[in-house]
């Protein structure tokens, strides 16, 4: 493994996070947001962006990309994002970042064409990129110890309440017109003079030239949890409508339990920031977010009437989010600074992988037997990997003293 020079700025070990300026914290929540905004702030314009392209040949196909096609941006443009934050700096980076996200996302205020627009969308993907490995390697490089993983609950929690709030949002803006929301991309702007005074962390020069660097297995794992996390909780906002239409569900009703899944997601992340210095074990907590999540998937995926529904995708969500706030903790600890927005930036790729393959894994179990089959299949997946999380969840990085390690 890469060891940057000792006198090198990125080599000193990140502060326990109690002197971090309280606007740093608040300029990296707001940060965190603008992931979950760039893609729930124009969803329900999308029935509208369809009929205004109607005559545009496969219009069925490209109009649902306008959203999807953010995620694959993501995936594929975040390692570049973070060779960068190593070579140039974590701050440097998010600047151009916000600036291009403002730029890309309100281009759908004036794009002429569906082309156009979905052009617009991949530039987004890549401002997303970038803006997340960013604010990650930022988060990794202020914080150590129980004092990231409690201000990455927080950070997570933030985003998800967030989610609740823009979604109902982005309808009401598309009820005025569907380029409405594409204006909301411009607050990304306001966050300018913001990003420009958080700290500005230099590699080591000998870092910069590009040495080799090997990512050992403990990071693939991660990267691992991070994708299948993903996929097993994105059968929610994909398939959870269909199997609420099968219980009769009026669809009033959709946008009021999605928001209570979030909730659940938000409020579990929200209690690191109490309990979090007292976690034993981060990796097997993680790992019981896990089993909570395949648990309440399994509710999901048997109940014959709402109530039990709900029950389950509340149990599912509060599960579920513990996970990521704690992989990216563990991730902070295993990468050395100055690599670390290379590391982050896997975990970037690892989110949007996992976004993309739910619907394409889940496909075969629902031609093979309806939806029920899909949330049952998630849920073998994340018990399994909940259960290895559990068994094995105590291994620390190389040269880590266990009560950091854990």
């Amino acid at each position: 493994m890469l060891n940057p020079p000792a006198s090198s700025a990125a080599s000193r070990p990140a502060v326990s996070g109690g002197d971090v300026p309280t606007s740093t914290r608040m300029t990296l929540l707001l940060v965190a947001s603008l992931t979950v905004m760039s893609g729930a702030i124009i969803s329900p314009a999308l029935p509208a962006i369809h009929d205004y392209f109607s005559g545009v040949p496969n219009a069925d196909v490209l109009t649902r990309l306008v959203l999807t096609i953010l995620g694959l941006a993501i995936t594929l443009s975040a390692p570049v994002s973070g060779w960068l934050c190593d070579r140039f700096g974590r701050r440097p980076v998010l600047i151009a970042a916000l600036a291009l996200y403002g730029v890309a996302g309100a281009s759908g205020l004036v794009a002429p064409t569906l082309w156009s627009l979905l052009a617009g969308r991949v530039v987004l993907g890549l401002a997303v990129g970038a803006t997340m490995t960013a604010g990650a390697a930022l988060v990794a490089d202020l914080f150590s110890g129980a004092a990231r993983t409690q201000f990455l609950g927080v950070q997570s929690a933030f985003s998800s309440l967030g989610g609740a709030v823009l979604l109902p949002l982005g309808g009401v803006l598309a009820a005025v017109s569907w380029r409405a929301p594409f204006a909301v991309y411009l607050v990304a702007l306001l966050l300018l003079p913001l990003a420009w005074r958080l700290p500005h962390s230099k590699v080591a020069p000998a870092i910069q030239k590009g040495p080799a660097w090997k990512i050992p297995p403990s990071i693939w794992a991660m990267y691992a949890v991070a994708a299948v996390y993903m996929t097993v909780f994105y059968l929610m906002p994909v398939q959870l409508p269909f199997r609420l239409h099968d219980l009769k569900v009026p669809p009033s009703l959709v946008g009021l339990v999605l928001g209570a899944v979030t909730l659940a997601g938000g409020l579990s992340a929200l209690s690191l920031t109490r309990w979090g210095a007292r976690v034993a074990s981060p990796l097997r907590l993680a790992g019981a977010g896990m089993l909570l999540q395949g648990a309440g998937w399994v509710l999901v995926g048997l109940a014959d009437h709402l109530p039990l529904l709900i029950s389950g995708l509340l149990l599912g969500g509060a599960g579920g989010g513990l996970v990521l706030p704690l992989v990216a903790s563990r991730l902070g600890l295993l990468a050395p600074p100055a690599v670390r927005g290379r590391v982050m930036s896997g975990m970037t790729s690892a989110i949007f992988l996992g976004q993309f393959l739910s619907p394409v894994l889940a496909q075969p179990l629902v031609n093979a037997s309806g939806v029920k089959l899909a949330f049952l299949g998630g849920a073998a997946l994340a018990l399994l990997v909940g259960l290895a999380l559990v068994t094995w969840g105590r291994e620390r990085a190389p040269g880590v003293p266990e009560t950091a390690g854990r």
